[in-house]
């Protein structure tokens, strides 16, 4: 037999050097698909905007009296909560420093859902619920993703796993939470990136135990586990595997193990193990422990075994069937239970290690790294996303974190779909439903109203009331004959945009309307379908929402401290996205009554320097009960200066308002 092996494998090598046949290779399986990107993302030097700083601070009734110099300090490397495209997310972080940096990273997907995967689309004004379309946070940047089924799930993870490898530290840890649907085309995909040797475990996890048949169009079961596929960046990655109480008595077991290792087959009691197995210990050892008493000769069958003593608990293994997957204490669909994402960090990751979700969604993953003790980034495309977790976190009481975004991110954004910035005004133009001028770049004529000029501002700069007041005065005089509308398309607005607007109107004639670019026109940048008039009555740019704050009134004074209070009197969404035409107009006279009903969330910072939003008092909407919030907030300050006070507003639509305010205490 051995000299047929040695002629065998002659015979290929010479086969190899004559060409005829290829050497075999190692592990050359390969997941292929028409569009798989090529080429690996590299980094981008792209900069992050902190557009908060939030020391978490909430309201518990309508005066809480809360003193604003017992601020904690920020961290000087401060946990992480960041809105936009994770790929240039990842990107800017290798180019700032966080390569092989991140010691573990959770995620968990989305597939083939839908583009309304993240958030429930109810919303209650008064004592009844209305059904919205989806807000404009939630008209994502890559709402086509799912449009080629698997294809365009893979072309946007593949190249996100490459550069997620390349975050991680070299004994760090990923794990990813996927169903059935995408699982074993996942694991082909990670095996090439991280390496099939780096392939750790496939954990199963329990969904939610169903006992009613779910209807499909296909009869099948109802669909049971989850999987989380386990992969390290290399052999150096050290789990400290969960253990889960369960009380074990005291027990004798067998001595004998499968496998061959040598020198181990030594006779005991009159006994060798059985061909291919093993005993389990030395013989030195064997030997000292028969001397101790915890080896033995088991009474009725004479082969050894040795004892096992009683345990609370036990190691786990790769199933996980004793806790479910999902949650749902934050309303949000795919939300994932705090005690699966504990048992991840705590097994995969040191105390103070820093851990990443670049799939935040409800912000679990944040949640638990903060009680845990790890630090943590997590960021999401979706608003919404970062709504509910900034929310879920300040709830939590955490320490001071930041939310941030890419500098000039929309621009990035445009520039990532190879668009130039001329063709992107253009674009927008055509689906508002306005011819674009040749002689004025991002500005148009509206072709249902030939007296409405149509102008679409920068996408890196927040239009500005006097900017908008230039345009009406140019638009009275343009042509020879002026226009009497206005009609500003906008990314982001100023903070003191309706205000300083109102001061500024009675300058100008020309009516000037406000409305907000919808982040689902990114879908459209390289459509051959732009200028179709029913794909622009499709896309909706809605109204900017209106938000009136008081002038801040001083309530007490005690020494050199006083209490300001500050109010919303009125907050208005001009286009409220109710889907069902029928039911707008009581809705609307609803809000009339209660506006607070729109506010899902609102800060104030007691004392803005004009460029980093401090939110240091917070009012957020109880999700379960969703009664209104709170409009009034008050703080303790020092006296002796002045103080510009600035109130942010996210409402339950996903539109954002701010507005300041200044109040003179020296």
């Amino acid at each position: 037999m051995e000299n047929n092996e040695n002629f065998e494998e002659s015979v290929i090598e010479e086969r190899a050097r004559l060409g005829n046949e290829k050497r075999r290779q190692k592990d050359t399986a390969r997941l292929v698909w028409a569009s798989k990107p090529r080429k690996e993302p590299s980094a981008k030097d792209l900069m992050f905007q902190t557009a908060e700083i939030v020391y978490p601070n909430r309201a518990t009734g309508p005066l809480s009296s809360f003193l604003g110099n017992d601020t904690p300090d920020v961290p000087t490397t401060p946990n992480r909560l960041i809105w936009g495209d994770n790929l240039l997310i990842m990107q800017a972080l290798l180019s700032q420093g966080y390569e092989g940096q991140i010691d573990l990273i959770y995620i968990d997907p989305p597939f083939n859902t839908g583009e309304n995967f993240n958030f429930p689309n109810d919303v209650r004004i008064g004592n009844k619920d209305f059904e919205r379309e989806l807000p404009i946070s939630e008209r994502l940047a890559y709402t086509d993703t799912w449009e080629r089924g698997l294809d365009s799930f893979l072309d946007m993870l593949y190249p996100r796993l490459q550069v997620m490898k390349r975050l991680l530290s070299n004994d760090g840890a990923i794990y990813v939470h996927c169903d059935q649907k995408a699982s074993h085309y996942i694991k082909v995909v990670m095996d090439e990136i991280f390496g099939n040797d780096n392939f750790r475990n496939e954990i199963i996890v329990r969904r939610i135990r169903k006992n009613v048949r779910e209807r499909e169009r296909v009869p099948s079961l109802n669909v049971g586990i989850d999987y989380l596929l386990f992969y390290s960046k290399s052999s150096e990655h050290l789990i400290d595997p969960a253990k889960r109480e369960m009380k074990k008595p005291d027990r004798w077991h067998s001595f004998e193990a499968s496998g061959i290792r040598n020198g181990m087959d030594y006779e005991l009691f009159g006994y060798r193990p059985n061909q291919g197995n093993h005993w389990r210990w030395t013989k030195e050892r064997a030997l000292s422990a028969i001397a101790e008493g915890i080896l033995r000769s088991n009474p009725n069958t004479g082969k050894p075994e040795y004892f096992i003593p009683s345990s609370d608990f036990e190691l786990r293994d790769s199933l996980w069937e004793d806790i479910t997957a999902y949650s749902f204490t934050q309303g949000y669909p795919t939300e994932k239970k705090e005690e699966l994402l504990e048992l991840i960090i705590k097994s995969s990751s040191s105390e103070n290690g820093l851990v990443a979700d670049f799939f935040c969604g409800s912000g679990t993953t944040a949640a638990v790294a903060e009680r845990i003790g790890r630090r943590w980034i997590t960021t999401d495309l979706s608003k919404t996303a970062i709504q509910v977790t900034r929310s879920r976190l300040v709830n939590q009481r955490v320490d001071p974190f930041l939310i941030e975004n890419l500098g000039n991110y929309q621009r990035q954004l445009i520039y990532l779909h190879e668009v130039r910035l001329r063709e992107m005004y253009n674009i927008v133009l055509k689906l508002y439903g306005a011819s674009p001028r040749e002689d004025k770049q991002g500005m148009g004529i509206s072709n249902t109203d030939r007296n409405t000029l149509v102008y679409v501002c920068e996408p890196d700069r927040p239009m500005t009331a006097r900017k908008a007041v230039e345009l009406s005065k140019d638009a009275l005089a343009l042509d020879g004959r002026g226009y009497r509308n206005v009609v500003i398309l906008a990314w982001d607005y100023d903070y003191n945009y309706d205000e300083d607007l109102r001061k500024l109107s009675s300058t100008v004639n020309a009516k000037i309307e406000s409305k907000i670019i919808p982040s689902d026109v990114y879908k459209y940048l390289r459509s051959t379908k732009v200028g179709d008039p029913s794909l622009a009555d499709r896309i909706i740019f809605y109204q900017k929402p209106y938000l009136k704050v008081s002038e801040p009134e001083i309530i007490d004074r005690s020494g050199d401290e006083a209490v300001i209070k500050i109010s919303i009197d009125q907050y208005v969404v001009m286009d409220n996205p109710i889907k069902d035409e029928d039911k707008r107009k009581e809705a609307e006279e609803l809000l009339k009554q209660n506006y607070a009903s729109l506010i899902d969330f609102w800060a104030v910072d007691w004392d803005y320097d004009s460029l980093t939003f401090k939110s240091t008092w917070q009012a957020i909407r109880n999700r379960r009960s969703k009664e209104p919030v709170i409009t009034i907030a008050d703080f303790k300050v020092k006296r002796g200066r002045e103080y510009n006070i600035a109130v942010r507003v996210v409402d339950v639509f996903g539109n954002d308002a701010s507005a300041s305010k200044k109040i003179d205490l020296r």
